[in-house]
């Protein structure tokens, strides 16, 4: 293949190497990919409990997803990083890039891998998973949500708040049933990566059956696996086998805020325990073991405020670790751009004044690219179907009624949240609460719950 032929497209390596799948087996071709893969024909979702993975990897509706890109298109499948590029931040298929740059060379250049990467042709078998085998989790975060933690859904019920649900036929931790685990002979072979997601994977039994068969049938030997993990436990012993004989082993630890702030923002979790892992994660990160680290800190408009904050703890107390700034873009209640826009210029301009460490200069600008971007454009919270028929003013009036009720959202949901957990928003960021008080009537909203009960809203209106 000629390199030039695809050196203008948008290429993601992902989407020829690599599959993620959520708890109950349902496949995305990454975990931030808007679609689930679907069987050709039919509107039923693959599931690693009903299909293979090469049946999915090769499958129609995977392979029209990489002939759009290589048509020179933009897949609304990938829009999540059509967004953060679009904003100046480094994209997860920019990120993956640069991996598979790393992992494949030579290092002459920043496509030069393409020469050896099959484009155009048809893949068999993927090298990348990302795997999540349930949605056992001990935290309930507020940037989470019911599918991908048991503990939020034991919460859901309780306060009637709508959830999603898996309707996989077969649940593929069946392990007498579930092609996941009956074919993982065919394809383990292959596997060169792996990232490992949750929930929580050191609370998933499967997860550490999962391992076990790596290190014993001398698989682990060949595979660098990546591990989220929220950062609440740390099994030394079976951490220790694992960085013993994998290749490389990763950790990606998913903390929001120091302190007050996280057990506010990953509840139930408390700091003091989590703060002692980071000790021991540290030392195994800057001793003799093949193990790299790095701080996720997902940004939401409760803790972007204090991202200044964030960063100067880190680097003081753990300077060898990398943070990753994941901007969450679901829920777009929780989202930092649903804040009102008086408090997004005092935000931006502390961001801008505060003295970033690193290479972190760049990522904030980007950020607040986002930050500052309208919530949606020309209509984008609209239908499709509706978009076509109706006036540019009438929706720009329909975004600007969705961005109006999603703030309406975060606020009742921060007060309902709030009551069910025993905790008080304006008592654990303060600073924010001050900037926002003429517009968040957090007491009044509070006992607005407590007299009349949680706001229901649609499912559609949580999650989207």
């Amino acid at each position: 293949m000629n390199m030039n032929e695809y050196s203008d497209k948008k290429l993601c390596a992902l989407l020829w190497t690599h599959l993620s799948n959520e708890p109950g087996g349902t496949i995305r071709t990454c975990c931030i990919a808007k679609d689930r893969l679907q069987v050709s024909g039919d509107r039923e979702n693959f599931t690693m409990g009903d299909n293979t993975i090469h049946d999915i990897f090769t499958s129609d509706n995977a392979q029209r997803i990489r002939n759009e890109i290589l048509d020179g298109g933009k897949p609304a499948n990938c829009e999540t990083c059509w967004i953060d590029e679009d904003n100046g931040k480094k994209s997860k298929r920019e990120q993956y890039n640069e991996y598979y740059e790393n992992w494949y060379g030579p290092k002459s250049g920043p496509l030069s891998w393409m020469d050896t990467f099959p484009w155009g042709e048809q893949v068999v078998s993927p090298i990348d998973l990302q795997l999540i085998f349930d949605n056992t989790c001990n935290l309930a975060c507020r940037s989470c949500n019911a599918n991908y933690s048991s503990r939020w859904l034991a919460e859901a019920k309780d306060r009637h708040i709508p959830y999603w649900e898996t309707s996989a036929k077969v649940p593929m931790n069946d392990m007498e049933n579930s092609k996941f685990w009956t074919h993982m002979d065919e394809w383990l072979p292959s596997i060169k990566r792996l990232e490992i997601m949750g929930g929580e994977p050191f609370y998933m039994k499967e997860f550490k059956k999962f391992v076990d068969k790596l290190i014993n049938e001398n698989y682990a030997q060949n595979i660098s696996m990546t591990l989220s993990t929220n950062g609440t436990i740390a099994d030394h012993v079976f951490l220790e086998r694992m960085a013993s004989n994998f290749k490389e082993l990763a950790f990606s630890i998913s903390i929001d805020g120091i302190e007050d702030r996280f057990e506010y923002l990953r509840h139930p979790g408390k700091w003091s325990e989590v703060k002692k892992n980071l000790d021991y994660f540290y030392e195994l990160h800057t001793g003799d073991y093949p193990v790299h680290m790095q701080i996720t800190h997902t940004i939401t408009a409760l803790n972007i405020m204090y991202l200044p904050t964030f960063h100067d703890y880190f680097h003081e107390q753990y300077p060898a670790f990398k943070i990753w700034n994941n901007i969450a873009h679901y829920p777009k209640w929780l989202t930092c751009n649903v804040l009102p826009g008086f408090a997004k210029k005092v935000i931006t301009q502390q961001l801008q004044e505060h003295t970033w460490t690193g290479d972190y200069e760049g990522e904030v600008n980007a950020l607040l690219n986002y930050f500052n971007s309208p919530l949606y454009e020309n209509g984008a919270s609209v239908d499709e179907k509706l978009r076509s028929k109706v006036s540019e003013e009438r929706l720009l009036m329909f975004d600007q009624r969705s961005i109006e009720n999603k703030w309406k959202i975060f606020k009742s949901q921060i007060a309902g949240g709030d009551h069910y957990r025993e905790e008080n928003f304006a008592e654990v960021f303060p600073e924010l609460h001050e900037l926002i008080k003429t517009d968040f009537d957090y007491k009044s909203e509070y006992e607005e719950v407590l007299t009349n009960g949680y706001k229901q809203h649609s499912t559609r209106e949580l999650i989207n």
